[in-house]
């Protein structure tokens, strides 16, 4: 089985939501940085833009495009 690379377009966004009341761990007017889940109804979120061996660091959940405004669509 082999692993294929995939360029992913990272996303600078503001969260909208205040999760911390829900116990999530997203803060409202806080940036996180992103990508677009395969079904397209939400993001992956990670706290900074950091990789490791080409993996991206500080991922905190997949959460809802609702809880998020776009702040730079082109990072």
């Amino acid at each position: 089985m082999s692993i294929r690379k995939t360029k992913i377009e990272l996303k600078k966004m503001v969260c909208v939501f205040d999760g911390q009341e829900e116990g999530l761990s997203i803060k409202k007017e806080k940036e996180y940085y992103g990508f677009e889940t395969i079904d397209g109804r939400g993001y992956n979120v990670f706290l900074d833009m950091k990789v490791n061996m080409g993996v991206l660091s500080n991922w905190i959940g997949s959460y809802p495009k609702a809880y998020f405004e776009l702040v730079d669509d082109k990072i």
